[in-house]
């Protein structure tokens, strides 16, 4: 039992060590979709040519960043990159961390 403790101990602050990390290398790729649901769920997954090309059709090309949050409401909130009071887009800062 107690080296189950000590691999969960050590599987924790290892995921602890790598989110940032794996956080800033976070970029979707071409032929990926994703789907983020009201409540937060998010997938993605792989399109086949028809569905790029109908994706392409129906859907809008994004032309500023997008900011999605998940609101004390228990819902998604999303709008577009802002300018924030020190003058800076919101964007270029959290490109930063």
């Amino acid at each position: 039992m107690r080296s189950y403790k000590i691999l969960f101990c050590a599987a924790v602050a290892m995921s602890a060590l790598l989110s940032p990390t794996l956080a800033e290398e976070m970029q979707m790729k071409s032929g990926m979709m994703m789907m983020m649901h009201p409540d937060g769920k998010m997938m993605t997954m792989p399109v086949d040519d028809a569905m790029s090309k109908h994706m392409m059709d129906k859907g809008t090309a994004m032309k500023v960043p997008m900011m999605m949050m998940m609101g004390p409401d228990g819902k998604m909130h999303m709008m577009e990159d802002m300018k924030m009071s020190n003058g800076k887009m919101m964007s270029d800062e959290m490109m930063k961390k």
